[in-house]
């Protein structure tokens, strides 16, 4: 969850303005398309070889990286359905099975208000929390799901584990909850079933979280898919570890060791690090081996993009 500049892949009037230059001076956008395609912090994160991909609709002369930085925030929509669609059509929603997931989840039932609730910007949810952008759930569903289906295609007679840490109004919890559903409706391909645990410092929303997903996707909670409860972000959720993928929706001052050390081999955790109120990366870690202690060199560590998140809560 984070402030409503949380996902700012560019400032507004940054993206605005020269969208509306470029209409009317086309000579220009190709110096435009350079100067943000060659930021790999702002824009890298939205690209991919992964054979899961939709295809992207381009327009020739703007690189793809630049094109789909540009229409971050512009993926509104009038149903669940339609803006999922449009987030497809800009290259946010880049693979069959986020598509699928994220039409599956209504919004309306994790925002506070079912007023914008497809609006592609976030929305607050209380103590100092919000729903994010869809934009950004979708970045970060498309950020994981190459490690899921590769442990998935390696390792099929064991569960998947996800860790969502902030789960704040349940939203991304539950997305995760249907790619993995161990339910009659099954996961969604190419990823196998698996096990979802939600955590939140705050008890009030672990509560909003249970009683959203009780709206229309209590069958998580039945199926043993889905489990919330209160937990400290900085602790993790050892019990359950090791864990394929964590998500963590609050910027840690600096890199979370006890979540690094909770990932599986090959494991990846998608996380917001910086101060509060300063400048923020979203990174992703991997896993590349085991050992007894945290040691900076068992990890890969590469900087996606600039966010600005709240803070990881010390209880």
């Amino acid at each position: 969850t984070a402030y409503d500049r949380e996902d700012n892949l560019l400032p507004m009037t940054t993206v605005a303005a020269p969208r509306a230059v470029l209409k009317r001076h086309t000579f220009l956008a190709p110096i435009y398309a350079i100067l943000l395609a060659a930021d790999s912090n702002l824009t890298s994160a939205y690209v991919s070889s992964d054979p899961f991909r939709l295809p992207n609709k381009t327009k020739p002369g703007i690189p793809a990286k630049a094109q789909i930085t540009m229409r971050a925030w512009t993926c509104h929509g009038r149903t669940q359905r339609e803006m999922v669609e449009k987030l497809a059509s800009a290259g946010i929603v880049q693979s069959p099975t986020v598509r699928e997931a994220m039409i599956k989840v209504d919004r309306a039932n994790y925002a506070a208000s079912r007023s914008g609730a497809y609006n592609d910007n976030p929305q607050p949810i209380g103590y100092g929390q919000t729903i994010s952008a869809p934009h950004m759930h979708a970045h970060v569903l498309e950020e994981l799901l190459p490690t899921l289906a590769t442990a998935a295609k390696e390792r099929p007679d064991n569960e998947l584990r996800i860790l969502d840490v902030g789960c704040g109004s349940g939203y991304l919890t539950a997305c995760f909850g249907r790619m993995v559903d161990q339910g009659p409706g099954g996961p969604i391909t190419p990823l196998i079933k698996g096990r979802v645990y939600g955590i939140d410092v705050f008890p009030e929303l672990v509560d909003f979280t249970t009683s959203n997903l009780k709206k229309e996707d209590g069958d998580l909670f039945e199926s043993g898919t889905v489990k919330v409860q209160v937990g400290d972000g900085w602790v993790g959720l050892q019990d359950a570890a090791p864990f394929n993928a964590i998500h963590v929706g609050a910027a840690a001052a600096t890199f979370p060791q006890n979540l690094m050390m909770q990932l599986a081999v090959g494991g990846v955790m998608v996380c917001p690090v910086g101060p509060d109120g300063g400048f923020q990366n979203l990174y992703r870690i991997e896993k590349l081996r085991d050992s007894p202690a945290y040691h900076r060199d068992d990890f890969a560590i590469k900087s996606l993009l600039g966010v600005r998140y709240v803070p990881l809560f010390h209880p």
